[in-house]
This record gives C-alpha cells, sequence and structure tokens, in this order.
C-alpha cells in the first residue's frame, strides 16, 4: 500500500493512540466519534498489516510492531508541525499556544508569578504550564514535546540547545525572635546550631554548604531533611532550627522567617534554559525563549 495514497490523519491517530492506549480517549482528543477512531484504527491495522493495538484489561497494549516505528513516527509528525509552523508568522497577541516549561520548585516560586503577569498582557489567548522537576524526564519531554523549555541547574545535555539563565546565592533563614538573628552570625554559631537541609533527590543530609564548610575546618549538623525549599520556611518558622534558603526564594517568605548573611561566602548555583534544536527557529519558540529570558535577567 502505499502511504502517498493515505489520509495523514491516519498517522496522527496512530500517534495518539499510542499515547493514549484507549480508543475512547483518543477519540476524544481528536474530537472524533468512537465509531470514526475505530474505523481509524481498522484502516491502520490494514496499512500496516499488524493490529497495532491489542486489549490488556481495560486499556490497549502496542504491539512490538507499533513500539518499533512509535518513537520514529513521533519524530516525523514533529518535523512536520514544525516545517509548518516555521513558514508562519507568530503574533503573541492572537496566538493561543500553551507553552510549556519544566522547572524546580525553586523557580516555580519566584518566577510563576511573574511569567503570569506577562503571559496575560503580552499573549492574552494563550497558557503557560509549569511542569515538575525529573530529571530522567527532561531529555524525552523536550525530544517529544511535552515540553519547550527547561529551566534547571546542574544537568548535562549535550544535544541541548542552551542559554545561561539565573544564578542565585543563599542566606539563612530563622524564625522570628530567634536568638541567633539579634545580630550577624559567626561561623561557630552557624555550626553549633541545627540545620534543615532542602534535599530535591530525597533524604540528602550533605549540601553545597557543606563542602566549604570543611575547606575550613568545620562542620554543621543537619538535623533534618526537606524535599522542597518550599517546606523549609513553615518548618523553621515553628523551630529553632535554620536553614539556608535561595534568596529570592526567602523574599517571599519574609512574613513568615527572618532572613540573615551566611558567616562564609554563599554557594552559587545557575539554572540555565535548555532546549530541543529542532525549535531552534520555530517563531513562537524564538519568542517565548527570548522572553522568558528577559524575564529571568530582570528577576
Amino acid at each position: 500500500m502505499d502511504i502517498h495514497q493515505r489520509d495523514l490523519s491516519l498517522l496522527l491517530a496512530l500517534d495518539v493512540l499510542l499515547e493514549e492506549e484507549s480508543v475512547s480517549a483518543a477519540a476524544t482528543r481528536l474530537g472524533l466519534s468512537q465509531p470514526a477512531m475505530s474505523s481509524q484504527l481498522r484502516r491502520l491495522r490494514n496499512l500496516f498489516q499488524d493490529p497495532l493495538l491489542t486489549p490488556s484489561g481495560r486499556r490497549l497494549v502496542a504491539t512490538t510492531r507499533a513500539l518499533e516505528i512509535k518513537d520514529s513516527l513521533k519524530e516525523h509528525l514533529n518535523g512536520l508541525d514544525l516545517l509548518v509552523r516555521e513558514n508562519r508568522g507568530f503574533d503573541p497577541a492572537t496566538s493561543g499556544n500553551t507553552f510549556r516549561i519544566i522547572a524546580t520548585d525553586y523557580a516555580h516560586a519566584v518566577l510563576a508569578p511573574i511569567f503570569g503577569k506577562w503571559i496575560a498582557a503580552q499573549a492574552p489567548n494563550a497558557r503557560l504550564a509549569f511542569l515538575p522537576f525529573s530529571p530522567p524526564d527532561v531529555w524525552p519531554s523536550l525530544t517529544e514535546d511535552r515540553a519547550d523549555l527547561a529551566l534547571v541547574t546542574s544537568m548535562s545535555l549535550p544535544e541541548a540547545k542552551t542559554l545561561p539563565g539565573l544564578e542565585e546565592g543563599f542566606c539563612v533563614i530563622l524564625r522570628k525572635g530567634h536568638p541567633l538573628g539579634a545580630g550577624p552570625m559567626s561561623l561557630e554559631a552557624f555550626c553549633s546550631a541545627e540545620h534543615v537541609l532542602a534535599s530535591p533527590e530525597g533524604g540528602g543530609f550533605v549540601g553545597a554548604a557543606d563542602k566549604i564548610l570543611a575547606e575550613r575546618g568545620y562542620q554543621r549538623r543537619v538535623a533534618l531533611s526537606a524535599p522542597s525549599f518550599l517546606l523549609a520556611p513553615a518548618i523553621v518558622a515553628r523551630t529553632d532550627y535554620i536553614c539556608l534558603l535561595p534568596r529570592r526564594l526567602a523574599v517571599l517568605y519574609e512574613h513568615m522567617v527572618d532572613s540573615i548573611e551566611l558567616p562564609f561566602e554563599t554557594p552559587v548555583f545557575r539554572m540555565d534554559l535548555f532546549w530541543h534544536p529542532r525549535r531552534q527557529h520555530d517563531p513562537a519558540h524564538i519568542w517565548f525563549r527570548q522572553e522568558v529570558k528577559k524575564l529571568i535577567e530582570a528577576v
């Protein structure tokens, strides 16, 4: 069978069927009736001479043949979509795009309100989605167009396009009225306090500050490990623990906790922007990443 004689919508239907593993869910997503979607699947099975999807409990599972073509199909469809987008202009004022950016909880808290105001002013019909940061999923999400940008730190993505993003240092947060908050904190006082450590990977008790302290012959005691920076202010506000928190994040919680300077040079981290090379010349993506870069620089 010659694909040139076939409707391209069949391949679009197959892509969605492989993602949804359900005829009804695929029909809903494509705006078709369930019988029409079933008809598409029959035609696809005839085209590929393979069942493609077979029942397994309440869902359909891909056959070996379907799994073989799944990634290649996605790549070719993305290429066709990009070909169309690159040959039409982009007007943010009328765009109904949904822009998706992977970021850490720190970036969500600091940047989401700023980005929300920006998108409402510059592209009122568009939408913005902040997606969670999961290191193994960053590159697949960019490759499969599940995300437009990633704003993350300490990642090696050699195939990605990148721009320098946001640089950040730390301060110490502690409860209001804490004895150590009365004046400049000494290194000895810092090390004698009990600490909360934000450990995004979960369960860690060593951070960037510990290396700096060790080089000076000091050691602190991390008494509590939390999986998110966003949890630390609520913990610190009700205990005598202290915590290193990114400066821009600490400002958001100044109603709950006090912040003071570290008694040593602050560790610094940088969050960079990453995207797939396929999107390099996409007009909508060019606008989005340039605007995100400007917003970050102004924070």
